[in-house]
């Protein structure tokens, strides 16, 4: 499987069958996680935490949480070296280059940003002072059972999880709020796009908007997410890559410049701009 092919593919996966996942497996994720590509000097680190009571453990933040995501037999935990925005956004863009490569390999995954003890998190990697513990992403092999099918597809329908805004709807052309259209962007800017529109989300609320422009595309947040930004960039980045259209990020996160070429409105965010390499 490449890495589109996993885009199509992955799902959040929140009913596990508790086996653990290969020392082999473990190694390769650990290897990408440490030599991903990354938007800051500074990147977040990835830390693997195994078994099934500890996983447990951490997923119990509050009453009836843990029943979102059953008997992962391992989670990511990603561990920011600061609290900032600009650290979230990298850690969604390296922790999603992971979620993928694991779907490649067969794995389920699951985002996980708000239902976890970020305490009991930050006790099992051991923190550095000033690091945090900002979302964990549950790993393992999914449940085959049929109730396990069962609670992931009804879950996955609460959470909006099987709707997608369409493209028109999420991209602009040159100036926010002008129309784009697919049929005069030529095939390859609209398979990347579509990948990108693939991304996961907190509850599935797809808050970016792209701005195409003659010499980049611009990235913004229609509202203080800066997680979901990073796992977007990396779609954005990894199919563009899979498309022959190399290209790198400039963060630029908060840019009243980049706001006001874009001609952003009031509350959305600027975050950054996508220039290709090789087209």
């Amino acid at each position: 499987m490449d890495v589109l092919a996993a885009m199509r593919q992955r799902v959040s996966v929140r009913d596990y069958d508790g086996h653990p996942v290969e020392p082999g497996v473990h190694e390769r994720l650990s290897d990408l996680a440490d030599g991903a590509d990354h938007l800051t000097s500074v990147p977040p680190r990835i830390v693997l935490v195994s078994g099934v009571e500890r996983t447990r453990r951490i997923l119990t933040y509050m009453i009836g949480s843990y029943g979102l995501v059953h008997n992962p037999s391992h989670l990511l935990v990603g561990v920011l070296p600061e609290e900032s925005d600009v650290a979230r956004l990298d850690l969604g863009y390296v922790l999603e280059q992971v979620v993928l490569e694991a779907t490649c390999l067969g794995l389920g995954t699951c985002w996980v940003t708000g239902s976890y003890d970020a305490q009991r998190a930050g006790d099992a990697v051991g923190l550095a002072p000033g690091e945090v513990a900002a979302a964990v992403c549950a790993l393992g092999y999914p449940a085959r059972d049929r109730w396990g099918r069962f609670h992931s597809r009804a879950v996955r329908y609460l959470a909006g999880g099987h709707r997608r805004k369409p493209l028109t709807g999420i991209v602009f052309s040159d100036r926010w709020g002008e129309p784009w259209s697919p049929g005069r962007a030529g095939p390859t800017p609209v398979t990347i796009l579509e990948h990108a529109r693939l991304a996961p989300s907190a509850v599935n609320r797809q808050p970016w908007r792209f701005i195409v422009r003659p010499d980049h595309v611009a990235l913004a947040l229609v509202q203080p997410a800066p997680i979901d930004g990073g796992i977007v960039m990396a779609h954005f980045a990894l199919a563009s890559a899979a498309l022959g259209r190399e290209g790198q990020w400039e963060v630029r996160l908060g840019d009243a410049a980049l706001a006001r070429v874009c001609g952003l409105p009031r509350g959305a965010i600027p975050v950054a701009a996508f220039r290709a390499t090789r087209s």
